[in-house]
């Protein structure tokens, strides 16, 4: 019996796990196209639906922007169809079916935002010691000791003219950040160690503790307690090159993997923008040419990558999005690889 077409082909779907329609208007018999579906499902990352398609995810935003039905591809959500077919030409094609326009949920997020939390509301980074020594500061208390915590009222100095009621994330000055090979620091990590509220301004102002993480001292510094609102990210590689390195992990491990966050010693100077998207490049270890004998450096493989999420003037944030092998502390990074679209379509598991 001879075999049907579009048996075949829907036979191969169920294997790939997706749902495959035959286009109803094909220009001929053997130009039929074929299109890929995936229904958005609650804990989906837009990372991860776009590994789905596309080999390198930072890329899509190439085939959205030419895609007049997409109105907004930051904002997709779960129940959403997401279609993908080849025209004639074999360029690539999406459009998104929305199923639940009502629906009370929030939009997809990059990545796990889980990862990241704890350091969108951190106060990161700052410059210099004179930037950290000018801030306002726990000044003295009532009875002397060397700690504090939780319900304890402390006299500050520093926020004369603020907002009885304003409230402060308590920190200290962290490590200092490097470039590799540098003698000029980039800045210091800053320490979030607590929370407070701020009860009596004047000369004489006076906080309560909040929230404590860790010891909290006599000397430690306030800033503004940012906004919990989580920013919403999209994949995209870096407008202009960027070379830049790990300069510290939020982990003591000595091989970092995904979902990790690492601090870059480049940011809003060398052009990266949060959402922008890096490749970890490990050198080879040298080798000799089998035929001269002659010592043979051979160049970097990419081994994962990263994304920035948090960006400073000239220190960034990033989480590791994906990993082929362990990553360090003094790994390169680099713009990621680019790939013309009509080679980067695929079923689960592409790339």
């Amino acid at each position: 019996m001879k075999a049907k077409p579009w048996l075949y082909l829907a036979l191969c779907a169920g294997l790939l796990g997706f749902d495959t329609l035959p286009a109803l208007a094909a220009p001929a018999a053997r130009e039929i196209q074929v299109v890929q579906s995936y229904v958005v499902k609650p804990g989906d990352t837009l990372w991860g639906i776009a590994g789905r398609f596309l080999k390198n995810p930072w890329e899509w935003p190439q085939i959205w922007h030419k895609n007049p039905k997409i109105h907004n591809p930051n904002l997709i959500y779960p129940g959403d169809r997401i279609l993908l077919e080849r025209n004639a030409q074999g360029q690539l094609q999406f459009s998104v079916v929305t199923l639940h326009p009502q629906m009370g949920v929030a939009p997809l997020p990059t990545v796990a935002t889980g990862e990241i939390m704890p350091f969108l509301g951190n106060p990161g980074v700052i410059s210099s010691k004179q930037a950290y020594d000018a801030l306002p500061y726990l000044a003295a208390a009532r009875q002397e000791q060397s700690m504090f915590s939780v319900g304890d009222r402390l006299f500050v100095s520093g926020l004369e003219n603020a907002a009885v009621g304003t409230r402060y994330t308590i920190i200290s000055l962290g490590p200092e950040l490097r470039r590799p090979g540098a003698q000029q620091p980039l800045g210091y990590v800053l320490s979030d160690i607590g929370e407070a509220v701020l009860r009596r301004n004047g000369p004489t102002g006076e906080v309560e503790i909040t929230v404590a993480k860790r010891e909290i001292s006599l000397g430690d510094r306030l800033m503004l307690l940012p906004k919990g609102n989580i920013p919403h990210y999209f994949p995209s590689a870096p407008q202009r090159p960027v070379s830049a390195s790990i300069i510290a992990a939020m982990t003591s491990a000595p091989e970092l993997m995904t979902g990790q966050v690492v601090i870059l010693d480049q940011g809003r100077t060398a052009g990266l923008q949060p959402g922008n998207v890096l490749e970890v490049a490990a050198p080879l270890l040298p080798t000799r040419n089998a035929v001269t004998g002659k010592a043979l450096v051979l160049p970097a493989e990419g081994i994962g990558t990263v994304m920035v999420f948090r960006v400073f003037d000239n220190i960034s944030y990033a989480i590791i999005t994906t990993a082929q092998r362990g990553i360090a502390v003094g790994d390169k990074l680099r713009n990621p690889p680019s790939a013309t679209a009509k080679g980067q379509a695929g079923g689960p598991g592409a790339g």
